[in-house]
């Protein structure tokens, strides 16, 4: 077989294929180096170290933390909403140089369906967060700028700017967190996460507010159980030797001692004080000094709610007041009080200060007692704190820095508002410019097209003059004016108190407690009874005055009418009825008499009998003179029978619209009056303030009550019109001017009566002020039960019934006059009534026409 020698053109050949093919793949890009690890091995340091177990101190958890006798773990309490809440742990020991681990696990995930019930889901359901924080700052990681941290979600949390750092970390992961305090270290003032012994993150630096303070080590989390490693040798190692905090040098660290009670007595104080009168701002002023109480609270509990992250309904900035603020979370376990229960069930059980910030609870003497039981414990001092009369200086100083702030507050928003108002304002004005200079430069075009088209032929078109177009200068900006700084006036440096955003108690809570609030004494329960701000005889005197206040201005919501007040109603009720009954049968029998006289005098029958009979009659006319309720003379309050003043005329016969509603208020205010002092049964509320009456006038007569209705603007001048049945004293309290027991109401009408017969002599005289305007629609439509114009519920049966069954007193023919809101002073008041004489009026001039 003949054999082929390779020639070296084909050798070249078969060479360069294989590279060619290499040369026309693309390289793949090489995985980033990860960064050169800077941390280096620890030195060995033989000076001394710290010889204190490192934990945490009682003050220095959450309520809800329960640390565990053995094993290094934390867990949390998970039952009555307790699951919704962030727990919270500071260690006892910081430090303050040097390079130093601690490390943390979570050892159980809590069961979800187990933890969280109905409604509104919290996320993250279960949460950790490790880091570091200063003394004394909040146990809630991220909450404030006094802490930085890392969290299971993945972020790193400092200065209270969040941002991605590592990635989730979960159950069963050993995440040690190394604080690098070292100044020769490249690293110096950072933190970093190491997850199994490998680093999760790159050295995250420290905020400046944080550089140079002692660091405690920190654990914030929610529905986990920790196993955290405070020891001196970590379960994970890291690429270098590092000192764990267990056994960190004395002078690198800082140790806090746990705060040892007062005569082997824990304190818990019960501050009584005076709602709105500095409660809070003196608890948040000693909380400020004395960190290692517990303030326990609804307040407390709503901030604590804010802090977990759990949203609330309508955010965390309003609140019907600081007491008991509505707990509106759409979680039934929050709004429930199941939260309050616990606290209270566990509270006794810890060795801690409390401050029992209840504002309402702290008044009654009942609920005292049952607060001061729960710290049955010999080890727990009680003390009921009185705080009444001119706060303390601090407090003080405390109130007024807040208005300041508000006020600030207040400055600024107005400030950025106008100014805001200002930027825009020249927008628009630099955009009308811009249309009008646009507008010119349109113009202009359409000149010079218009000149190129009347260009004649062979003539050359006549230089046209160029306008040289103003150039706008914009305007320099304006500088900017100095931001406003708030000042106190001197006369709001000179309250002892601030008015506070939200009040410290509702104003039913005010008003059903206030009969049973009471200062403490030691029978209660308590050791100790002190008085902080002023002397006791001061403060109890501060306290009287007070209750005396708010007696006059605080209504009893719960009041009740009495069966005195039932009876007395309903027997008006039944008389009102009865006497516009006899109004309208004795206007109908008018009516029909002058009808059938009209009819007699037009066919022109006149029998002799009849002449007879009409000459005996004006005999007896003679012999016994006609009276009429016309006549100014006639003695009102002499008459035995108001429904008969002698003729069979009722003395009711002549009232009109204004007549029967004045009436009726009469009455009305005379029965309240009486009532409101025999069912409050207190002989501190002589009566019913003028700001409260149609408060009350509701409460008692189930009906709405607008004094706009007639024809006046404020209660002062309602009272006016009926001065001579009830009046108002100097305070302003609504008091009767008759007795409360009397055998019939035919006295109001008499009153009414000869209050109207003053009043037409008075308009007939050309007294325009005289003249009553009350708005007839909306009574009348408040006296058939209808919600119009303003006027409320009915006056009560009947109140139109029997004047023309029902369809109101202009009907029927008879106009009542228009009358505007006088009261006679003087002889319809405490000194009765006055008579009056006067030309007679004869009763048919004008009647049914």
């Amino acid at each position: 077989m003949a054999t082929t020698e390779a020639t070296p053109d084909t050798e070249m050949k078969a060479e360069e294929t294989p590279a060619a093919e290499a040369a026309k793949e693309p390289e793949k890009p090489k995985a980033p180096e990860p960064p050169k690890e800077l941390e280096e091995d620890a030195k060995e340091d033989k000076s001394p170290k710290i010889a204190e177990e490192i934990g945490f101190n009682v003050e220095d958890t959450t309520l809800n933390v329960m640390p565990s006798a053995t094993g290094n773990l934390l867990m949390t309490l998970t039952d009555g909403g307790m699951q919704y809440l962030l727990a919270g742990a500071r260690a006892n020991c910081g430090i303050k140089a040097g390079r130093y681990l601690f490390e943390v696990k979570m050892a159980a995930i809590l069961d979800l369906s187990e933890t969280q019930g109905g409604g509104r889901a919290v996320n993250p359901k279960q949460l950790l967060k490790i880091g570091f924080s200063t003394a004394g700052s909040s146990l809630f990681l991220g909450d404030s700028e006094e802490s930085v941290c890392f969290d299971s979600e993945g972020k790193f949390t400092a200065a209270r700017k969040v941002s991605p750092a590592t990635p989730k970390y979960g159950r069963d992961q050993v995440l040690g967190v190394l604080l690098n305090l070292d100044a020769s270290s490249p690293n110096a003032n950072t933190v970093s996460l190491f997850r199994d012994g490998v680093r999760a993150c790159q050295p995250q630096k420290l905020p400046e507010n944080l550089v140079g303070k002692t660091l405690f080590p920190t654990i914030t989390f929610r529905n986990v159980t920790i196993s955290y490693n405070f020891g001196k040798v970590a379960k994970s190692e890291l690429p270098f030797k590092c000192n764990m905090i267990g056994a960190a040098a004395k002078k690198d660290a800082e140790t806090l001692k746990a705060k040892e009670p007062k005569e082997g007595k824990y304190d818990v104080l019960f501050p009584v004080c005076v709602p709105d009168q500095g409660a809070f701002d003196w608890c948040d002023t000693f909380l400020e000094k004395n960190p290692h109480y517990t303030e326990l609270s609804d307040r407390m509990i709503l901030e604590w709610c804010e802090k977990s992250g759990i949203p609330r309904n309508g955010g965390y900035k309003r609140r019907v007041c600081s007491d008991k603020p509505e707990m509106t979370f759409g979680i039934p376990a929050l709004e429930d009080s199941s939260v309050r229960r616990m606290i209270r069930n566990i509270a006794g059980e810890q060795k801690r200060n409390y401050v029992v910030m209840e504002v309402k609870s702290n008044l009654v003497s009942a609920e005292r007692k049952e607060l001061a039981s729960r710290f049955y414990q010999p080890h727990f001092k009680k003390t009921a704190q009185v705080l009444m009369g001119e706060p303390a200086a601090d407090v003080k100083k405390k109130s007024q820095a807040i208005m300041l702030k508000l006020k600030q507050e207040k400055a600024d928003f107005e400030y950025q508002k106008q100014k805001a108002e200002e930027t825009r304002k020249k927008l628009i004005e630099k955009k009308q410019k811009e249309m009008e200079k646009a507008k010119k430069k349109a113009e202009r075009a359409a000149k010079k097209a218009k000149l190129a088209a009347e260009k004649k032929e062979g003539e050359e078109a006549p230089e046209e003059e160029e306008e040289e177009e103003e150039e706008e200068k914009e305007d320099e900006t304006m500088e900017e004016e100095a931001k406003p700084v708030a000042e106190l006036t001197a006369e709001e440096k000179k309250q002892p108190f601030r008015t506070p955003e939200f009040p410290d108690l509702l104003s039913a809570d005010l008003s059903t407690g206030l009969s049973n609030f009471s200062l403490p004494e030691k029978s209660e329960g308590f050791d100790e009874v002190s008085f902080g701000w002023s002397k006791k005889e001061k403060a109890e005197s501060h306290f009287k005055d007070w209750k005396l206040q708010c007696k006059l201005t605080t209504r009893v919501e719960d009041i009740t009418p009495s069966e005195w007040f039932v009876k007395k109603n309903a027997a008006w009720s039944q008389q009102l009825n009865s006497w516009k009954a006899k109004q309208s049968q004795w206007k109908a029998d008018q009516i029909k008499k002058e009808k059938a006289e009209t009819k007699k005098e037009a066919e022109g029958e006149k029998k002799e009998e009849e002449t007879k009979e009409e000459e005996v009659k004006e005999e007896e006319k003679k012999d016994v003179p006609m009276i009429h309720v016309s006549d100014f003379d006639l003695d009102v309050f002499g008459l035995e029978n108001v429904n008969d003043i002698g003729t069979g005329e009722p003395l009711c016969s002549m009232f009109g619209f204004e007549d029967w509603a004045l009436l009726t208020l009469r009455v009305e205010m005379h029965l309240l009056a009486h009532s409101f002092r025999k069912d409050v049964n207190d002989e501190e509320r002589p009566g019913i303030t003028a700001d409260h009456l149609p408060f009350y006038y509701n409460k008692y007569f189930r009906k709405g009550f607008t004094v706009s209705n007639f024809g006046v603007d404020d209660v002062e001048k309602l009272v006016a019109l009926i001065e001579d049945t009830v009046s108002l004293t100097d305070k302003k309290v609504l008091m009767a001017e008759l007795d409360e027991e009397r055998e019939s109401f035919d006295l109001f009408l008499k009153i009414t009566e000869e209050g109207r017969k003053r009043r037409e002599l008075l308009i007939d005289s050309g007294e325009e002020s005289a003249v009553l305007k009350f708005n007839q629609s909306a009574l009348n439509a408040s006296a058939n039960g209808a919600q119009k114009g303003g006027g409320g519920k009915s006056y009560g049966k009947g109140f139109d019934k029997g004047f023309d069954k029902g369809k109101g007193f202009d009907k029927g023919g008879w106009q009542p006059q228009a009358q505007k809101g006088w009261a006679p002073k003087g002889g319809m008041g405490k000194g009765g009534p006055q008579q009056f004489s006067g030309q007679k009026r004869p009763y048919g001039k004008g009647f049914g026409k």
